[in-house]
């Protein structure tokens, strides 16, 4: 009887032993699992905050391309303006030897009042400049209500001016920057009335820019997408197919 108590006893102890490492085994196991799942969650928070800085970078490049583009537009147009003014010094010049040549044939003497004043044609050539370098001026001081206002002026009164395309551009522009969104669309836009500008690209990509503010996503899609099959090898198209890629990123 002793013998078969022991004998019983052990087995109730080693039963006893074997549930509670099964016991702690399903715990190990669980904790395991456990820790399983908090290092998913931290490597999906991490991935999470990667792709996120991903695209702020992308977006930062892209700001810095478009701010890189608009200095290098003005820088152009200072160029343009100086070129401008140049020029006409010099046509100012060849008038005055040529009158000053007529009036030596004609066996007169050339005093400060013999010279007339500036023909019509003088005077609208130089008003057109005035006028477009100060709204220009304006736009690169970042007055752009002003600016607003010049370019305005100079579009009603020269529509078919040597500069009535950029003019059109730069309205627009300091539109955009005024967040007046419908109404840059249209400045922009209406620089097609000018097929042989060179801002035409420009101004399909800030159409594009101006629709996603708007978020008319799927008209902003569409202009960029005319862009790159209408100037593959401008400028604006590397850009709009940045804004292509990050549309996609957003789901948009």
């Amino acid at each position: 009887m002793i013998r078969r108590s022991g004998l019983a006893a052990t087995i109730l102890v080693l039963g006893l032993l074997g549930a509670q490492g099964s016991a702690q085994g399903a715990a190990s196991n669980k904790d395991l699992e456990a820790q399983a799942a908090a290092i998913e969650s931290r490597l999906a928070a991490l991935e999470n905050r990667t792709n996120q800085s991903l695209v702020e970078q992308q977006q930062q490049i892209e700001t810095a391309r478009q701010e890189l583009r608009t200095l290098r537009g003005q820088i152009e147009e200072a160029r343009h303006d100086l070129e401008t003014t140049q020029k006409q010094q010099r046509d100012l010049y060849a008038d005055l030897d040529r009158r000053l040549l007529m009036i030596e044939n004609a066996g007169g003497i050339a005093t400060p009042g013999a010279i007339g004043p500036p023909s019509a044609p003088e005077v609208v050539f130089a008003d057109e400049a005035a006028v477009y370098g100060d709204a220009f001026a304006a736009m690169k001081a970042g007055r752009y209500d002003e600016a607003i206002q010049g370019f305005q002026l100079y579009l009603t009164k020269y529509p078919k001016g040597p500069r009535a395309d950029n003019a059109t551009y730069w309205l627009g522009e300091a539109q955009y920057v005024q967040q007046d969104f419908e109404a840059a669309i249209k400045s922009f836009q209406a620089v097609s009335a000018f097929p042989e500008s060179r801002k035409l690209p420009d101004a399909l990509l800030k159409v594009s820019y101006c629709q996603y503010e708007l978020k008319a996503f799927k008209n902003a899609r569409n202009t960029l997408q005319k862009l790159i099959s209408t100037y593959p090898d401008s400028d604006a198209a590397r850009l709009a197919e940045a804004r292509i890629a990050k549309m996609n990123d957003e789901g948009r």
